[in-house]
């Protein structure tokens, strides 16, 4: 005859004990289960805030450039002229535009006036051998964050004369303040910056100078590179490198330096 409990008696202790491991087992499902979804739940909505700062870093970081072209070969010119253009930053666009249009209009007007000249003195051998005027406008960028819009207009011509003249036009605007940036806005609070500068450029040019021509350029060099802020006002501000490190490319235009045999110079100084 089978064994059987009578009614209200107490249970068994092992009947006890796999009731509270039943339901031990119950909660630890359940913290863990729940633990997981949290976890899941967090990491999704870090993703996400992840991606969405490095969206709108992106965004502020990305500026999308056009170039903008002026062709014209009639005679007796040559014109080829590349400038950059950024969607929405009308401030930029109108600066470079004027800059450009003034520097093909005095191109333009230069050119002429020489090329009348030569016909005037020598139409024989203007006849025979009629004039070319050339300009060639390209650019360089350097930070295009989206708040600072730093640009050099690179310009080559031949208006007559003996040779060709480079030039360099600087474009480094604030776009959030709508304003041209100056070396001065770059080192607010620091009055001897334009020493500092120039004991560096100094220095560096020295040595180009020298590997070209075995000497260290001489009165000439620290004239055209001493302290003062219009030697110093066609500078490339450069985008950050991913240590932090910022820095600032002077250009140094023939003549002004040196020799126009010699060329032009660049030195980049960290900031």
């Amino acid at each position: 005859m089978p064994l059987t409990r009578p009614v209200g008696s107490t249970p068994t202790s092992s009947a006890m004990d796999y009731k509270k491991v039943a339901v031990l087992i119950i909660i630890v499902v359940v913290l863990v289960g729940g633990g997981l979804s949290f976890y899941l739940y967090r990491n999704s909505v870090l993703n996400k805030s992840a991606k969405s700062v490095d969206n709108i870093q992106e965004t502020l970081n990305s500026v999308e450039i056009k170039d903008k072209k002026i062709a014209d070969n009639t005679k007796p010119f040559k014109i080829d002229i590349t400038y950059p253009y950024i969607a929405q930053a009308d401030g930029f666009n109108k600066l470079t535009q004027d800059l450009v249009q003034k520097e093909l209009d005095d191109f333009k007007t230069n050119s002429l006036e020489n090329d009348e000249a030569v016909k005037k003195v020598d139409p024989e051998s203007y006849a025979k051998y009629p004039r070319e005027y050339t300009l060639n406008i390209s650019y360089t960028t350097g930070e295009m964050d989206g708040s600072v819009t730093s640009v050099i207009l690179n310009v080559e011509n031949f208006e007559g004369g003996a040779h060709g003249a480079t030039n360099f036009i600087p474009i480094n605007y604030d776009v959030k303040n709508k304003k041209n940036i100056k070396l001065a806005d770059l080192f607010t609070g620091q009055k001897d910056y334009l020493q500092k500068i120039s004991d560096y450029c100094i220095e560096d040019l020295k040595k180009q100078i020298k590997e070209k021509t075995g000497d260290d350029g001489g009165a000439w060099l620290e004239d055209g590179a001493g302290p003062f802020e219009e030697n110093y006002s066609v500078f490339l501000i450069n985008p950050s490198t991913s240590s932090g490190q910022a820095t600032i490319t002077f250009y140094f235009p023939q003549y002004q330096v040196a020799a126009y045999a010699l060329g032009n110079f660049k030195v980049t100084y960290p900031r």
